[in-house]
């Protein structure tokens, strides 16, 4: 019978409670005694109940207060709002008890706030005073004792029938504790070493089964996807380059070639290109993009903003127009007869690149003889969006393009099939942008530091933030501040305003003007956050910095530092929480987009980081890709070497990792951007 404080955790196979690990271990043989805790410790201790009352101090409030004891002293627990405790707590139980002690606001005695507590059956040969005492993840009406009872029955009764899909010769080589070994050592560890190993079996496993289907995508591409043939030697090409006031840096040259290598292959291209904010991207993909058009095909750009596919369109139509080739405009809010006039260009015979956003994977929307499609911030764009551009056209080649510095523990997860691309090197002539700190209270002496830079012709950002959950308020902050500043601070000077409810036509007005220096003061909201290229704006000023995500803190600072002066971002926080302050301090100590990277990843996760929860990346249950890189790397390469042996895994050896990697990663290997 399947005991049912498993079903309440959600738990309903074996393999399922076999695999549901403890949060944490705690050593229980040496806790403390009553007589030796001190207020402001959080404690374990070994207790019994002498007596337990019910109180009801206000309505919809219950306090369940206990004395509890041992043979040195006694004290108070105190539990909050848990009225079922009333059928659970006697006199005479014995407990273990952890919680927090305190003051007493009456009797100023020791009292302890009781955070988790569980009975013991035996009080002296328990489990639960182990070296190793696993605690577990709970529910409403499921507890410690029982949920260790259940498991230990399972390991008993089920694990000894567990095969383990891994070839022993991998499990030799690698030196791997068998499985059925690990998943004991998990819930019941022995030592500290072998908990150790336990953990390091089933990290390689959560690794090596995405690993094994990435290899698996990546060579059913190269199989399956021929793509167009693409001449990356041409005029037109030659042409842009030409044209450019600036030079090309190395590391551009790289990637681009990187690109041509791919589109001649015969092999539909699938390529990540990750730079930092003003590393050049947007030249990148204007070759890819003319790559496509001088062989006689059309390319697409796709935007995450409205915003952000106007400034591409209108940088790209400058540079392209002059050597004849069109650039057009597709996005969601557009007049109808432009949207059918434009429509019906896509469908004539010359080759175009159109850029635009969502808009351009609407069902009724034909983009014919697509060669190429360039996605940019990919990682706001989830699979499906990206799988239906790319059914546009027949494999198409497809360049992915990032702003977002990725670790690379994240990149060989997330973009693991892909083939990858860095632009590591900056424009010459890049002036290191000041980052400061600094309280609200001061802002009166950067608004003057900013009125003197003005004067000197430069300009600046001034930005809101805009949350989700008060975005009306949000809003308001910044029209508010938009005529505040207008009519005191800066009264005499040219201010704007662009937030992301303004009209499309509005918006990009705006950035012309500010783009053209008619405004001198852009008050924005994160409308901003990308894409924008103003080399004389050399001021940004964030309020409420505490507020935004360290990722978009630095997106915004690279709105600055594009031209040759000094520039400067001022971040105005008051943080409360210490991730806010460690965040502040990650922005201060560096500009180098990767160690910022490794710090998100750290603190947000690989899903919240990338979205990459859209695309099909599982969640660990163990795995973390910052500590355990290296046996990510260790996994990567036995799951590419067998997918190289054997890339349909027909070896009777790897007939069982077959079956897993099909249920548990089948739709993922399935859904090939290509």
């Amino acid at each position: 019978m399947w005991d049912s404080c498993l079903t309440k955790l959600g738990l309903h196979t074996p393999a399922d409670a076999l695999y549901f690990f403890p949060r944490i271990y705690e050593d229980r043989r040496h806790l403390p005694k009553i007589s030796a805790i001190a207020f402001g410790q959080t404690v374990i201790i070994k207790v019994m109940i002498q007596t337990v009352t019910h109180e009801n101090p206000k309505p919809k409030i219950t306090l369940t207060k206990c004395i509890l004891s041992d043979e040195t002293s006694s004290v108070i627990g105190i539990w909050f709002n848990q009225p079922y405790l009333k059928k659970i707590l006697r006199p005479g139980m014995h407990l273990i008890v952890k919680g927090k002690v305190e003051v007493n606001q009456y009797s100023r005695e020791k009292q302890l706030s009781v955070i988790e507590f569980e009975v013991l059956n035996n009080p002296k040969e328990d489990a639960a005073l182990k070296p190793f005492t696993p605690i577990y993840s709970l529910t409403a009406g499921v507890y410690q004792s029982q949920l260790r009872s259940s498991i230990k029955k399972l390991l008993t009764e089920k694990l000894p029938t567990l095969a383990d899909p891994l070839p022993q010769a991998i499990i030799n080589a690698l030196q791997l504790l068998p499985l059925k070994a690990a998943i004991q050592n998990m819930h019941l560890p022995s030592s500290e070493d072998l908990l150790k190993k336990a953990r390091t079996r089933l990290v390689f496993d959560e690794f090596f089964y995405l690993q094994l289907a990435l290899a698996k995508r990546m060579n059913t591409h190269e199989i399956t996807y021929p793509g167009p043939v693409l001449v990356p030697q041409g005029k037109l090409a030659e042409q842009y380059v030409a044209q450019l006031p600036y030079t090309l840096t190395g590391a551009q040259k790289r990637v681009i070639q990187d690109i041509a290598g791919d589109v001649k292959s015969g092999i539909a291209m699938n390529r990540l290109i990750q730079g930092d904010v003003g590393s050049g991207k947007t030249d990148v993909a204007a070759m890819a993009a003319l790559f496509a058009i001088q062989s006689g095909y059309n390319a697409t750009l796709m935007a995450p903003t409205e915003i952000l596919a106007e400034q591409h369109y209108i940088k790209l139509s400058a540079k392209f127009n002059p050597m004849g080739v069109q650039v057009y405009l597709l996005k969601g809010k557009m007049k109808k007869k432009e949207r059918e006039s434009t429509l019906q260009n896509l469908n004539s015979q010359q080759h175009y690149l159109v850029v635009g956003t969502h808009a351009l994977i609407e069902d009724p929307i034909i983009i014919p003889n697509l060669g190429m499609t360039i996605i940019d911030e990919q990682h706001r764009f989830g699979v499906i969006q990206r799988l239906t551009l790319k059914k546009k056209g027949n494999s198409p080649h497809c360049l992915f393009l990032t702003a977002t510095p990725i670790p690379r523990s994240l990149m060989l997860t997330a973009y693991g099939d892909l083939e990858k691309s860095l632009i590591d090197q900056m424009p010459p002539g890049r002036t290191p942008i000041k980052t400061v700190y600094l309280r609200e209270s001061k802002i009166s002496e950067i608004y003057y530091f900013c009125a003197t830079h003005i004067a000197q012709g430069r300009q600046v950002y001034i930005v809101y933030p805009l949350v989700e959950e008060s975005e009306k308020l949000d809003l308001q902050a910044a029209i508010n501040a938009y005529e505040d500043l207008k009519s005191t601070v800066f009264n005499g000077y040219s201010v704007g305003l662009i937030h992301g409810k303004m009209p499309p036509a509005q918006k990009q007005d705006v950035m012309a003007q500010f783009k053209r220096g008619e405004i001198q003061i852009l008050v924005a909201t994160t409308v901003i956050e990308v894409g924008i290229d103003v080399p004389n704006a050399s001021l940004m000023i964030i309020h409420h910095a505490e507020r935004f995500g360290l990722s978009q803190l630095h997106q915004l600072r690279g709105r600055v530092g594009r031209g040759q002066f000094q520039s400067y971002c001022f971040l105005i926080a008051d943080p409360k929480s210490d991730t806010s302050k460690e965040r502040i301090k990650a922005m201060l100590d560096t500009s180098d987009g990767f160690k910022i990277a490794e710090y998100d990843l750290k603190i947000r996760g690989p899903g919240d980081m990338l979205g990459t929860r859209q695309a099909g990346i599982p969640e660990f249950k163990l795995a973390n890709l910052i500590t355990d890189q290296e046996i990510l790397l260790t996994a990567r390469k036995v799951a590419f070497t067998i997918i190289k042996q054997d890339p349909e895994l027909n070896l009777p050896d790897y007939q069982a990792i077959k079956k897993i990697l099909t249920q548990s990663h089948g739709q993922f290997i399935q859904d090939q951007l290509n």
